[in-house]
């Protein structure tokens, strides 16, 4: 499979310090997933190189992971992961945006039930099976 998914995550009244934190989390979660490929997607303005010595985003210029799914087993991880965050222990709703080739499904406020067949339907636009 070579697919790319770009990631981002949102969390009720989070601020842009907080919404940096849970990216870089999650980012690190995922970059310990064999099958995946994660790296940092800029906004329109933090594409300019950091000053040296500096951090290369900030919390204005995290908006999204660029996610290359690079093995079978790459969605199901993805996936698995993506749902243990959104059910993780937190106070605030939080909501995870997928995006494949333009196409957007919002995961929020839904049951796993309801998850699952809203996701199976994204995936089979794009020609891919949910794992089981």
């Amino acid at each position: 499979m070579d697919t790319k998914v770009t990631v981002s995550l949102g969390e009720r009244d989070a601020d842009p310090a907080r919404l940096e934190m849970l990216h870089r989390q999650v980012r690190e979660e995922l970059r310990q997933v064999d099958d995946l490929d994660v790296a940092s997607l800029a906004s329109p303005t933090g594409t300019t190189p950091a000053p040296d010595g500096t951090r290369g985003l900030g919390p204005a210029e995290i908006s999204a992971l660029s996610v290359a799914i690079l093995g079978s087993g790459g969605l199901t991880a993805l996936l698995a992961s993506l749902r243990d965050w959104l059910r993780r222990g937190h106070v605030a709703p939080r909501t995870v945006r997928l995006e494949i080739d333009g196409d957007v499904i919002v995961l929020e406020d839904a049951d796993a039930a309801e998850r699952s067949e809203l996701l199976q339907t994204f995936l089979g636009r794009h020609g891919i099976e949910e794992p089981a």
